[in-house]
């Protein structure tokens, strides 16, 4: 992540920090921006997590061959 990352732009084409802006959520790391408590959490949209539940559903079958399917 570079410095541009953590910088916001004004209107007025000025460079604020991200945490120093109203849209900045409690709990973002002022260095890198990311939440924890929210990075815990899985989200239907985000590619990533839905390649771990996939892959969770596939080893599960793998290991429970008496199961015929099951729901994420």
């Amino acid at each position: 992540m570079g410095f541009k990352d953590g910088l916001a732009k004004r209107k007025d084409g000025s460079y604020v920090l991200k945490h120093k802006t109203k849209k900045s959520k409690k709990g973002d790391c002022v260095e890198c921006g990311l939440n924890p408590e929210t990075r815990m959490l899985l989200f239907r949209y985000n590619t990533e997590d839905m390649l771990l539940v996939r892959g969770h559903i596939e080893n599960h079958l793998l290991l429970y061959f008496t199961h015929d399917s099951i729901t994420p």
